[in-house]
């Protein structure tokens, strides 16, 4: 939770001993204006940072040519001057602020639509390639450790390390040639001897950044493309890279580095329990050493920003250093430019992240002001750190983390009218309450400022929602009160953490004494969080409003803050109309006005991509669904994510059926995180399945159970009947256990208007030659049976079932692509047409009816590496 600056609150009063007789001597809502006292009268800097923003928007929608941008940028400067020698100030401040939007669409075009003729992201695709490099480490590496073990992880993973490098030359045969870019490199090892500044040698696999493959994915590609960054790599083992020439020992970003790496090992060293990571994510900003499941859960109950150092981090250690050095040892003075100095410092040292240098810009704005005696915290220190941040990358006006960082600061300072109300308390009250015991007052003062606190964090995350629910699908009320209940324990272990960062390399007895008190804050904090995602309706993942509805969420109350006060409505009103229009975003999120147009509605088989894994979202013409398998090889929450991500870009929240086709974990692995997520009716499975004892098995099972969700059984010859489709379960037989796992698999066929979707799971070996074996049977989709293998007789099957369309849910891995190549032409031999997940994305298949049916691919096919030599606006 954001927490307002210590001046902002008002004094305490020391009312009645009952919580609620203190709340009702506050300001009644009714009688406090919702705009802040400034109005608005003088805030330059605002005007200004709207008028960068703008340009970069202007310059991200329309991709403006730069020729446009530099020659209104020089119309806009000649006619500021010309205007301000006239005596004409308004006009010529109009003048400016188009010369400043022209700056930011110029800047913002520089930064995301051009790139240097060498870049090396324009010689790769999203296809793996092996490739030797040369380049410069920007940072140290930083230390990856190996998730949890899990039966559903098939490939165990174990630990990494990840650092930035700058691309100075790549190899071609025998020839280095230079080439220019950041690139993002991940060694499966621990890599040891590299730092900041080193000149390397690397054997890499290299490739473009994954753009989404489903609707509603996340966009790396973007989002890397914000960091500047067009290449992935990866090292298969810590030999593969190769110091060339060791960098300069006093430069700054290496000393930068080297205090990180420093701390890190101090806070784990002296907090031996699981939770020193964590200490290490919250203290230095490592989230990359939390295992997924722990980042879930942060990010469920509304309290990820814990873990992404931010406003609340910057601010407490700034409080701490001004309380610290208000103590006497220092100054007034020298002690604000000490809690200056000191906050950006730790600024750079954590990465110098957008929200974090907006919180200390922010600190250091506040303290120059305390020092010329003006406003502390006030729309220009804000638009103040808001021009800094966009100068430093203005693609994170796009970026929810710093939207969400600068908006809670916008809500408190709209707040400073509530927090500094005059006490409304009469004078001969004031008198008695002053007369009553100590602990009497401190009780008053500590409930009074929890009243407060929990005001101000409720308007925050009121006011989040629309862009927190547009990102994530994600609703999290019990953020409400978690917020609340983490604060002590969150600012005991900062500035615990900070103490043992401090006092640890002087007395190691005194770092073991603030490593157990950050490990208990920790602790306490941990079992809050467990607690409160625990709790009936804590959070809801809702499928995401549409954009327009979350910008006109800002914009419809923007008037509300220049109206004369007589004109702006009730809180009463205010409050009626907000939920009104939650209620209207919640409508199109859940596409009901699609969903009453129930007439001729079509069948859709949404085959998910998922890598090397299946899962299949089946839609019937009545409104139920079906998802049959979620999951893949390796992290078992990208399977959940890319299924709850298609469900909810469709406005599901529930599914009605889950089938899980055989005991695989690639079929399965993000079954349990799917169904804590979203409801499913009933799980079903073969006869034999959920029986078995293999560790996988038994995780599911289990989650199965913590779910609550009934179970049923399918064997061939079971069918059942959704508006006009007839679903059939055509294997296996219900006293038929096979030895191998894949001839357990369950087919399905689903008919509709004279049509048939075959769905396959792994059926191979003799299971599928006994399918082959019965009479034929015309299929038009199929899926195909074992990812596409060349073991499932691909010529067979397609003479079997003449598929018009046959869909392979895999990888393409470099290993893959001989065995793609020689199964799609034996499919493409008998007339299909063949798409893979992995090239094509999500792939839909529409069925009317009346038997029309129609093919869309969330992606357009891959061009040629030859054919992708620029870089592709998003």
């Amino acid at each position: 939770m954001n927490v307002p600056p210590k001046e902002l609150l008002i004094t305490p009063s020391e009312n009645e001993s009952d919580l609620e007789q203190d709340i009702e001597q506050q300001p009644a809502l009714a009688e406090i204006p919702l705009q802040p006292t400034g109005r608005f009268h003088y805030e330059p800097l605002l005007l200004v940072f709207v008028a960068l923003a703008a340009g970069i928007v202007v310059d991200r929608c329309a991709k403006v040519a730069p020729s446009v941008w530099v020659t209104t940028a020089i119309v806009a400067a000649i006619a500021w001057g010309v205007l301000l020698t006239r005596g004409r100030d308004r006009a010529g401040s109009l003048a400016l602020l188009l010369l400043t939007a022209s700056l930011g669409g110029t800047w913002h075009h520089a930064t995301w639509f051009v790139v240097e003729p060498n870049e090396i992201g324009l010689v790769l695709d999203e296809s793996i390639r092996p490739m030797a490099v040369r380049a410069i480490a920007v940072h140290s590496p930083r230390w990856v450790p190996a998730p949890p073990p899990s039966a559903m992880r098939i490939v165990p993973k174990g630990e990494e390390s990840e650092l930035l490098v700058r691309v100075i030359a790549i190899r071609e045969r025998n020839v280095w040639r230079s080439a220019s870019g950041l690139a993002s490199l991940d060694v499966e090892g621990h890599l040891e001897g590299v730092r900041a500044g080193d000149t390397l040698e690397m054997m890499v696999l290299a490739s473009r950044p994954m753009q989404p493959l489903n609707p509603g994915d996340f966009d790396y590609a973007a989002w890397q493309r914000s960091r500047g960054i067009y290449c992935m790599m990866r090292a298969v083992r810590p030999e593969c890279i190769t110091k060339i020439k060791s960098g300069w020992a006093w430069s700054f970003s290496r000393i930068m580095s080297n205090i990180r790496e420093r701390g890190s090992h101090l806070v784990r060293a002296h907090i031996a329990t699981r939770r020193g990571t964590l200490a290490s994510a919250v203290l230095l900003g490592t989230r990359e050493q939390l295992d997924p499941q722990r980042n879930e859960d942060f990010l469920l109950t509304g309290t990820i920003h814990v873990l992404s150092i931010s406003g609340i981090h910057v601010s407490l250690l700034a409080g701490g250093f001004w309380t610290l050095l208000r103590l006497g040892i220092l100054p007034r003075r020298a002690a604000l430019w000490s809690a200056i100095v000191l906050t950006l410092l730790y600024a750079v040292l954590i990465d110098a992240q957008p929200p974090v240098m907006r919180a200390a810009v922010l600190v250091a704005a506040v303290c120059l002001a305390m020092l010329v005696g003006r406003r502390a915290l006030s729309w220009n220190s804000l638009a103040l750190a808001g021009i800094l941040v966009l100068v430093l990358n203005p693609a994170s006006l796009f970026l929810a983390g710093p939207q969400l960082s600068f908006l809670a600061v916008a809500v408190m300072i709209l707040m400073t009218p509530l927090m500094t109300a005059e006490d409304r308390r009469e004078p001969l009250q004031k008198l008695i309450d002053q007369s009553r015991a100590w602990p009497v007052r401190a009780a008053k003062r500590a409930l009074r400022w929890l009243w407060q606190m929990w005001l101000v964090g409720a308007a925050i995350w009121i006011t989040s929602l629309p862009i927190v629910w547009q990102q994530y699908g994600l609703i999290s009320p019990v953020g409400l009160l978690l917020n609340l209940v983490i604060m002590l324990p969150t600012a005991t272990a900062m500035y615990s953490g900070f103490s043992l960062l401090l006092l640890a390399p002087i007395s190691p007895l005194l770092g073991d004494y603030c490593g157990a008190c950050c490990d208990g804050s920790l602790w306490l904090m941990e079992l809050a969080i467990v607690w409160g995602k625990s709790l009936p309706a804590s959070y809801f993942k809702t499928p995401p409003p549409p954009l327009w509805w979350t910008i006109a969420s800002y914009l419809w109350p923007l008037p509300l803050l220049v109206l004369p006060r007589k004109l702006v409505p009730s809180w009463h009103t205010m409050g009626g109309f907000v939920f009104v229009w939650l209620l209207l975003g919640g409508c199109f999120a859940l596409h009901l006005p699609e969903r009453l147009q129930t007439r001729d509605m079509p069948l859709r088989c949404t085959f998910i991509a998922v890598g090397h894994g299946l899962s299949v979202l089946v839609e019937y013409p009545d409104g139920t669904t079906m998802l049959y398998d979620a999951g893949k090889v390796g992290a078992p929450v990208g399977a959940a994510r890319a299924a709850s991500s298609v469900m909810q870009s469709r406005g599901l929240v529930t599914l009605d059926r889950l089938v899980i086709s055989h005991a695989d974990a690639d079929h399965f692995s993000g079954v349990p995180m799917l169904v804590s997520d979203h409801r499913a009716r009933k799980i079903y499975t073969s006869p034999s399945m959920l029986a078995r004892e293999e560790p996988a098995v038994r995780e599911l099972r289990e989650a199965i159970e913590r779910s609550r969700t009934p179970t049923g059984h399918l064997a061939a010859g079971d069918q059942w009947t959704s508006g006009a489709a007839i679903t059939r379960v055509l294997h296996p037989q219900a006293d038929e256990v096979a030895e191998r796992d894949n001839e357990n698999s369950l087919v399905l066929a689903i008919e509709i208007g004279g049509r048939r979707i075959l769905l396959t799971g792994d059926l191979e070996g003799r299971a599928l030659e006994q399918l082959l074996a019965r009479e034929a049977l015309d299929a038009d989709v199929v899926l195909a049976p074992h990812h596409g293998s060349p073991r499932s007789n691909p010529d067979g099957f397609a003479s079997w079932c003449k598929p018009e369309v046959v869909v392979i849910s895999g990888s393409r891995h470099p290993e893959d692509l001989p065995n793609i190549a020689e199964v799609t032409a034996a499919y493409e031999a008998h007339g299909s047409a063949v798409y893979h997940t992995q090239v094509d994305g999500s792939v839909t298949i529409e069925i009317t009816p009346q038997g029309a049916l129609q093919v869309s691919t969330f992606r357009q096919r891959t061009l040629p590496r030859e054919a992708s030599a620029a870089i592709t606006p998003q």
